[in-house]
């Protein structure tokens, strides 16, 4: 197996930095832009005589939150993986929590 050096093991490490730092960027500018858009949509609606729940509840405010949200979730899987979700040993736990859950329910129908 070969050995990295402490510089390529930090530019590695720098490089994880800087694609974890990305992916909250984009986070955060979901949140922040797609806020003011919907805000800024309420508001409109409002003005053109809509309640507030006709105005909060237009399909077309949630388009953007949706599309762009798919997006944000290939950059989620793209910097953490699919591990993040499923880990190494996921499908094994999972299998193993089954199990106990039947146990548990054979033996709770025992008594």
């Amino acid at each position: 197996m070969k050995k990295l050096s402490h510089n390529d093991t930090y530019s590695r490490a720098k490089h994880k930095v800087n694609r974890l730092k990305g992916f909250y960027k984009h986070l955060a500018a979901y949140i922040i832009i797609n806020s003011l858009i919907f805000g800024m949509k309420i508001i409109r609606n409002l003005t053109h005589g809509e309640t507030f729940s006709e105005a909060f509840l237009d399909i077309d405010f949630y388009g953007i939150w949706l599309f762009w949200g798919i997006g944000l979730a290939f950059h989620a899987f793209a910097v953490f993986g699919t591990g993040y979700l499923f880990g190494q040993n996921w499908e094994e736990n999972k299998i193993k929590q089954f199990m106990e859950e039947d146990e548990r329910d054979i033996n709770s129908n025992r008594r």
